[in-house]
């Protein structure tokens, strides 16, 4: 059964909405990795490419005939982003096997792009923390005026991000799915949790290390169902993102091919 948090946030389609994630998912990895050996070759730039476009395009299709879904593609990105009843879905590769914690998920490779940083400034939960910096806590810059950022001025204010997760490879395929809402920290695209949630994949056993909290700091994943936290966002003109503005690739071409995030 979907959790409080998934069914307030999308209310009696949430099962629907969850299983709709990870076929879409699946697809896209089965496609990834059809190019893959089509290509005939060791490296992965095939999958990684495939996996990029795919992962968008597969949720798009997945969810074009439900009510209330919006497709916004932003200036300068390949990319549709699906809104469902207010809800932005962004999917991104956080690990390629189960070593890595999703606790310690980051998106990208090097620093996020101006769309991601206008996607956390603009839709992102209330940060819980200042954010600090190596050497104290960083003067508030405005949110990066790209044309990416300003095409989701056209978005309700009210939309939220919901972070899709997910851990997978070439040779093994999707191996984890997760979803929720995160605040985005740092220049390295590090995350602090909000809320976050396994999402079962059909036929799988449950899998995935335990969520492992920093020293020191209270785990907002608790054993069993978690609550959804009480979110108030603040006003829009009060946001301001610690990052500096960039451009719209969050890493070099090299990089996306193997990750295929």
């Amino acid at each position: 059964m979907p959790s409080t948090w998934a069914l307030e946030t999308f209310g009696p389609r949430a099962e629907q909405i969850r299983q709709g994630v990870t076929e879409a998912l699946a697809l896209a990895l089965e496609n990834a990795q059809d190019a893959q050996k089509t290509a005939r070759t060791d490296l992965l730039h095939p999958f990684g490419f495939t996996l990029m476009s795919r992962k968008f395009e597969a949720l798009a299709s997945t969810f074009a005939d439900m009510p209330d879904v919006v497709t916004v593609k932003p200036p300068g990105s390949q990319h549709e982003l699906v809104v469902l009843g207010g809800n932005l879905l962004f999917p991104f590769r956080y690990a390629k096997d189960r070593s890595v914690s999703v606790v310690n998920a980051r998106i990208g490779d090097g620093r996020p792009s101006g769309l991601v940083q206008a996607l956390f400034t603009r839709f992102g939960p209330q940060p819980w923390a200042e954010q600090l910096a190596l050497g104290g806590v960083e003067a508030a810059l405005p949110e990066p005026a790209t044309p990416a950022a300003r095409a989701l001025t056209r978005l309700p204010e009210d939309t939220r991000l919901i972070l899709i997760a997910y851990a997978c490879n070439a040779r093994a395929g999707l191996l984890d799915v997760w979803w929720g809402e995160a605040e985005l920290l740092d220049r390295t695209g590090s995350l602090h949790w909000h809320h976050c949630e396994e999402i079962p994949l059909a036929g799988a056993l449950p899998a995935g290390l335990p969520l492992v909290t920093p020293a020191g700091q209270e785990s907002p994943f608790a054993g069993g169902a978690m609550p959804a936290p009480a979110l108030n966002p603040r006003p829009r003109h009060e946001r301001a993102t610690a990052l500096p503005a960039t451009g719209d690739a969050p890493y070099a071409p090299d990089a996306a091919a193997h990750e295929g995030r």
